[in-house]
């Protein structure tokens, strides 16, 4: 009897033993990253009553008889199943969505795992689980500034600092892309010219540079000696400008040589048509004009009225567009700088700068032959040395000169309006706002000036047998003999899940699953109660036999 009644206390403690797994799960239920448990049972040693024999030829074999004594805990075994992903907005809750294990390190240096990633920094700026204060750790060499990034992380701690409002430099700009559409039907600069209204002529044809000027139609009495042809006008600069010619012998040429050694910024020429024509040097709007005319006293004379000069070209300096923007020097100081294009003809275009001198002066300035295909496609810009495609500028207090590239192959030549936008890749300065996490564990710092910084990258730990783990409270686990040694390595690589930032993973606990667990325990508990009642009462019947 007194077998049975030990037995039937296995099966209590056991079954208690059930319950209380149940209650830790139920307790857990809204635990960040806890993993739900389960009891395992197995029957323990057997006494034998009869053993076993073999067959004969004249009998069979015997079977064993054997009574159990109980039963027992096998193991106690955690599902790493994985939890709903819940979202929290908060920039330091990460949760893991796979296999894996943040890693922590305690006062003591040793590594703890967990699935809870609801971390915070404390007063040094440090990534923490701020329940226990525990350092969460990283890998690898990102943030210590070996790729020339801002070196926020300390070269042989495994910690992750975060210094939110730390400065961050900002970047020089050492490229602008231009994109839009410049018109192709905007004008180029033309050179202002002065024409005679007709070509001068004989009465056996056009005139050239050898006929003299007594042989032309609009000579009405010929020249003798001491007759003067006076010269006048402005240049077109505005500029007066005068000249006499000995008219007797003088022919088109000596006329058109008078002129030339008179004027200044423009030049006179005889068209094969005995055209008379002034041209201006320069491009733009001038003041050329010219009169010519007998010296009062001349016995000789000429009609010059008949066919006089007249403005034959206004001249223009060309469509012009502007378009203004922000650069930055190597300190991260914005300076403002004006592009002007200038269309120089049919398909082709300049570009010049300009800045305010107090930010300090163009070296190089220009950019020259921005030249488009006929189909409007951008060709080519800029030529050798200056007046290639980029611009040198020398700040003021800063010693080195600052080049920028311009990249026109974004613009067409189109007959639409006018509508360029720019984008420079330079950045002002900034400090650090924010933190953002990848799916592999990267942590990127976000400063107020656009800039991504990369800051460290998490420490991703997986097992062999995670099973095996030592669950010490807290959310953590950690590595015990059978678990294996810890691997460390970055998420979405190996069988380690993607990091999910802003999200908490919680709790797998399956409500239904451990109420329907806890009524078999309590069924097993009252049938092993049971047990030990009956074995109780044939005990008192025995005692009574002997009444």
């Amino acid at each position: 009897m007194s077998r049975s009644l030990m037995t039937g206390i296995t099966g209590l403690r056991t079954h208690q033993q059930k319950l209380d797994v149940v209650a830790n799960n139920l307790a857990n239920m809204n635990t960040v990253g806890f993993k739900s448990q389960s009891a395992v049972f197995s029957d323990l040693m057997y006494n034998v009553a009869r053993g076993a024999s073999a067959a004969t030829e004249d009998s069979g074999g015997i079977n064993p008889q054997a009574i159990g004594t109980g039963v027992q805990t096998a193991q106690i075994t955690r599902s790493f199943t994985q939890g709903t992903l819940e979202s929290t907005s908060q920039i330091f809750d990460f949760a893991i969505q796979g296999e894996g294990f943040f890693t922590l390190a305690g006062q003591s240096n040793d590594n703890v795992y967990s699935r809870a990633g609801a971390f915070s920094l404390d007063s040094n700026g440090r990534l923490v689980d701020p329940a226990t204060g525990f350092l969460v750790q990283r890998m690898g060499d990102v943030g210590e500034g070996a790729d020339g990034g801002v070196a926020f992380q300390d070269i042989g701690e495994s910690y992750i600092n975060v210094p939110i409002g730390a400065p961050i430099a900002g970047e020089a700009s050492s490229m602008v892309n231009f994109t839009g559409n410049l018109p192709s039907s905007s004008s180029p600069p033309v050179a202002e010219v002065l024409q005679s209204f007709t070509g001068f002529s004989t009465s056996s044809g056009v005139a050239d540079g050898t006929t003299l000027l007594n042989d032309l139609t609009i000579n009405t009495t010929d020249y003798v000696a001491g007759d003067v042809i006076e010269i006048s006008g402005t240049n077109p600069d505005g500029t007066p400008f005068s000249a006499n010619l000995n008219a007797e012998t003088a022919t088109l040429q000596d006329l058109v040589d008078s002129l030339n050694g008179a004027l200044t910024g423009a030049t006179a020429a005889l068209a094969a048509d005995g055209t008379l024509s002034v041209t201006s040097d320069t491009t733009g709007e001038g003041f050329l004009s010219l009169l010519l005319r007998d010296a009062s006293g001349n016995v000789g004379g000429s009609s010059f009225s008949a066919n006089s000069m007249f403005l034959s070209t206004q001249g223009s300096n060309g469509d012009t567009f502007e378009l203004s923007m922000e650069v930055f020097d190597v300190r991260g100081e914005s300076h403002r700088i004006n592009f002007d294009f200038l269309k120089e003809s049919a398909n082709t275009w300049s570009v010049t700068a300009d800045i305010r001198a107090e930010s300090g002066v163009l070296i190089d300035n220009s950019v020259l032959n921005l030249t488009f295909n006929e189909d409007g496609s951008y060709g080519l810009a800029g030529l050798t040395g200056v007046g290639d495609a980029n611009i040198e500028i020398q700040f003021n207090g800063i010693t080195a000169p600052q080049e920028i590239a311009l990249d026109f192959s974004g613009l067409s030549h189109l007959a639409t309006d006018f509508s360029i936008t720019q984008m420079q890749d330079g950045i002002p300065p900034g400090s650090l706002t924010s933190v953002a996490v990848s799916t592999t564990g990267e942590l990127t710092g976000l400063a107020s000036n656009g800039r991504a910084i990369p800051l460290a990258q998490l420490a991703i730990a997986t097992f062999s047998n995670p099973n095996a783990l030592d669950a010490v409270g807290s959310n953590y686990f950690k590595q015990s003999m059978s678990s294996g040694e810890a691997s460390l390595g970055s998420g979405m690589s190996g069988n380690r899940g993607q990091i999910m930032g802003g999200q908490l993973e919680r709790s797998n606990v399956d409500i239904a699953q451990e109420f329907t667990q806890l009524i078999v325990a309590q069924r097993g508990f009252s049938a092993n109660a049971r047990t030990i009642t009956v074995s109780d009462e044939m005990l008192e019947e025995l005692t009574n036999i002997i009444r």
